[in-house]
C-alpha cells in the first residue's frame, strides 16, 4: 500500500501562487447533454476535462496557424 503524505499549507500557498502567477483559468458553459459526452470520452479514456479541452484548442490553434501560412 502507498502512503501519501499530506501537504502542508504552506506548500499548497507556493503551489497555488506559483499557478497564479503561470496559468489562466477561463469556463466553458455546454448544454447537459454535449457534457454528458465529454465527460463519459474523458472517463473512458483515462484523461481530464482540463487536458481534453487543451489538446483541442491545441490541435485547433495549429490547424488554423497551418491554414494562414
Amino acid at each position: 500500500m502507498i502512503k501519501i503524505s499530506p501537504v502542508s499549507e504552506a506548500k499548497k500557498r507556493a503551489n497555488k501562487k506559483w499557478t497564479d502567477a503561470n496559468y489562466k483559468r477561463t469556463t466553458v458553459s455546454l448544454p447537459n447533454d454535449e457534457m454528458l459526452l465529454i465527460d463519459e470520452y474523458c472517463k473512458d479514456h483515462n484523461i481530464s476535462k482540463n487536458s481534453f479541452f487543451r489538446k483541442l484548442a491545441l490541435e485547433k490553434l495549429s490547424i488554423e496557424i497551418e491554414r494562414e501560412k
